[in-house]
């Protein structure tokens, strides 16, 4: 007995919306209960993306600890 037409579009709408979702898990950094702090941080900072902030916090770090050139720059609009 085959299965109707709808429910394989169905099938196959649910494996590949939990496909996306596995790929976009392995990106998610989990803040628990420091999302305010992080928002804050990042409306203080004068980004607008999530993405923006971890970019110049990742930078800074890499540049206190390692010392690394070209990363002491502040984002857009900021002075050190």
């Amino acid at each position: 007995m085959a299965s109707s037409p709808a429910v394989d579009v169905s099938c196959r709408r649910r494996e590949k919306r939990r496909q996306l979702d596995a790929r976009r898990s392995k990106c998610r950094i989990r803040l628990g209960g420091h999302m305010e702090q992080w928002c804050l941080l990042k409306e203080r900072l004068g980004f607008s993306l999530h993405s923006q902030l971890a970019k110049f916090l990742l930078d800074r770090t890499a540049c206190v600890i390692c010392g690394l050139p070209g990363f002491c720059s502040p984002p857009h609009g900021l002075s050190e």
